[in-house]
């Protein structure tokens, strides 16, 4: 635990740096933001680049218009005939995301966007760039959930609301039934986190690895905000963070988890499915969205059957590693609030059974669990997906889901981490000392933003 004696308890920031800080000096104009957007009118329109009609509700996502958006979008439409939307999809990766932010910062026509991922939240997270929606969601009833600052499904400060959760994104472990019968492995219905490195043990045979890397063992003990102490200071020293770099980097070197210099050099971060697919691991910690490579034969042919199974408990703890996100948010300086509103509340209340074809689990949703399956796993689901685990997995419990609302210095902690990460991985560096590295960079970052 921390030697430093405990401060007191700093004022609770919900939103990281505006869109105007260091992080977007240096990009180009806001006009920069259209270039490799392309946008699809809600009415079965054209492409082409973003729209600046003032009479035409623009809608910003990372998802492509095919995997359900349009279908949402074109019964709004039936619903609201008088809001004409254009869709505008931005690729959801670093150079996209920083399109959108330089859209955002510059006054491009964008009046709702989706934000993904914490990193981009804590970006956009700020009433100069996100509407506080709070009223609006009060004056609903269907909404009181995100209310719940028990429960965070927002992005909450007092009674401010800016951003709102679409999705529950449980993690899961998948596993290539053929690699894992090969090795005799029994399904796991619940496990341990011993009893799941045993299993990884198991499955490295035959020039395939166990996994391409363990789930993100501190999430599972400490839950949300597992960054920062309840006085506000770094929780790098809490001793779980450094098993899972000492654990990972082990593994590593025994060839059970995939090798880090191949990761990096690959770029298997942003295509784990095709990896999958190829064997190079026989287990894979992941996400509904997933689901869509493993159920489009076309695309990722394969003949294997997949299963799934729970995430482990750690010490009886069992936060899931997955997250509650997709978040919804409307422009501040948007000049079209009321439509945007009746965008927002359709896609929350009534978008469930569209946004299945992306792998997305609604949070408010009345789909019954078959139907939710089938949505996920896709036609003929039984030739490919043990189904019955994935019914146990996604809807016994069900997975106990986190949302991190306290963004200070957020997406500079995850690069300081991200760093100290990849040379322990990569084994130049021990992980006592990554992870020391990490907890006195993270202190550092959190004095110097209390000061500003």
């Amino acid at each position: 635990m921390h030697s430093r004696s405990a401060p007191p308890p700093r004022p609770r920031r919900t939103a990281g740096p505006s869109l105007t800080r260091r992080s977007l000096m240096g990009l180009a104009g806001a006009s920069a933001a259209a270039v490799g957007a392309t946008s699809l009118a809600g009415c079965g329109g054209g492409s082409g680049g973003a729209s600046t009609d003032p009479d035409t509700l623009q809608v910003w996502s990372g998802l492509p218009p095919e995997n359900g958006p349009q279908d949402l979008i074109d019964r709004f439409q039936e619903a609201h005939p008088d809001i004409p939307v254009r869709y505008t999809r931005y690729v959801n990766d670093d150079r996209g995301n920083l399109k959108v932010n330089t859209a955002l910062q510059g006054g491009v026509d964008i009046d709702v966007f989706f934000t993904f991922g914490v990193e981009n939240l804590a970006m956009r997270g700020g009433t100069d760039i996100a509407a506080d929606l709070g009223d609006r969601v009060r004056a609903t009833p269907e909404l009181a959930d995100f209310l719940d600052p028990a429960q965070s499904m927002a992005l909450l400060d007092g009674d401010t609301v800016t951003a709102l959760a679409t999705t529950r994104a449980p993690n899961f472990i998948l596993f290539n039934d053929t690699l894992r019968e090969e090795a005799g492995v029994d399904l796991p219905e619940t496990w341990t986190w011993q009893e799941y490195l045993e299993v990884l043990g198991r499955l490295a045979r035959d020039g395939h690895h166990g996994s391409y890397t363990l789930p993100d063992m501190p999430r599972i003990m400490l839950g949300p905000d597992y960054r920062f102490t309840d006085q506000g200071d770094s929780n790098f020293s809490h001793p779980a963070f450094l098993e899972h770099f000492e654990t990972s980097a082990a593994l590593i070197d025994e060839g059970v988890l995939y090798p880090w210099s191949q990761a990096l050099a690959r770029q298997v971060e942003a295509y784990q499915q095709n990896n999958f697919i190829a064997g190079d691991f026989a287990s894979w910690v992941t996400a509904p969205f997933s689901l869509r490579f493993l159920n489009d034969q076309e695309a990722y042919p394969h003949d294997f059957s997949v299963s799934a199974a729970p995430t482990p408990t750690v010490e009886d703890q069992e936060w899931n590693t997955g997250e509650y996100g997709a978040f919804i948010q409307v422009n501040a300086k948007s000049q079209k609030q009321e439509w945007a509103w009746e965008f927002c509340r359709f896609w929350l209340l009534e978008g469930a059974r569209d946004m299945l074809k992306a792998g997305y689990m609604s949070i408010i949703s009345d789909v019954e669990e078959d139907e939710i399956l089938a949505g996920l796993l896709g036609e003929g689901a039984e030739e490919f997906f043990d189904v019955e685990s994935f019914r146990r997995t996604l809807f016994d419990g069900p997975p106990k889901l986190h949302l991190d609302t306290e963004l200070t210095a957020y997406s500079e902690i995850t690069l300081k981490y991200e760093q100290q990460r990849d040379v322990c991985w990569l084994l130049e560096r021990s992980p006592e000392r990554a992870i020391r590295t990490v907890d006195r960079n993270t202190q550092a970052l959190i004095d110097r933003f209390a000061e500003q």
